[in-house]
């Protein structure tokens, strides 16, 4: 995804997430936490520290940061594929709504069953694109890896809305039935089957030039 087209949609997507919830991500305080941040374990160090603020989490419940893990795995990874041709990274910005998002739940248990929920959800979709550690990416996988962090960013700004609504907190396991955030959901579902499908074509195109490498090398 070229640098300047990538920027504007980053842009967009920062100035619509601002809109909705009055927060400015890459002025939040959890931006400045996050510098000298670099690996996932620390993110998720920092993120643990927030999940305190629950006590079934202190009681014993770690399924928050659990499910946390792999999303914030896959994203620092898809981060990096994106490189560095960003001001501003997109893994930095989702980590700071998740930071924004884990706070606006202000410790109360009933919300903690729908973060749960909502990051189970979310990190079985991200599990897919692990394979992007391994696979050398195409211009137009990337552009998909793009809108699937903006589709993420989406996702923490309407949770946090209807937590400050008083919405969230009643969904639970039927969180995913809400209509704003399954239809966020479901574009990302359509970004991670896409991206699927052009990962098994470029492994069949690897494969079909190893096959042919081998021919040569026998002949």
């Amino acid at each position: 995804m070229p640098a300047v087209s990538f920027q504007a949609i980053l842009d967009k997507a920062f100035a619509d997430y601002s809109d909705q919830i009055g927060v400015e991500l890459n002025k939040h305080p959890f931006a400045d936490e996050l510098r000298g941040h670099d690996s996932p374990d620390d993110v998720l160090k920092l993120l643990e520290d927030k999940a305190n603020a629950f006590r079934v989490y202190r009681d014993g419940n770690r399924k928050l940061i659990d499910w946390l893990s792999p999303v914030v795995q896959v994203i620092h990874t898809l981060s990096g594929v994106l490189g560095e041709t960003v001001p501003f990274q997109p893994a930095k910005a989702i980590f700071v709504g998740v930071d924004v998002l884990i706070t606006a739940a202000d410790g109360v248990s009933s919300s903690y069953d729908a973060l749960v929920d909502l990051f189970e959800c979310l990190g079985n979709f991200l599990k897919r694109l692990r394979i992007y550690t391994d696979v050398p990416l195409t211009p137009s996988m990337t552009d998909i890896i793009g809108n699937i962090m903006v589709e993420l960013l989406s996702v923490f700004a309407l949770a946090t809305k209807q937590i400050r609504q008083g919405r969230f907190k009643k969904f639970a396991k039927k969180l995913l039935g809400e209509s704003e955030i399954e239809a966020v959901l479901r574009r990302l579902d359509r970004l991670t089957q896409e991206e699927g499908r052009m990962t098994v074509a470029q492994i069949l195109e690897v494969v079909h030039g190893l096959m042919n490498n081998v021919k040569v090398v026998m002949n």
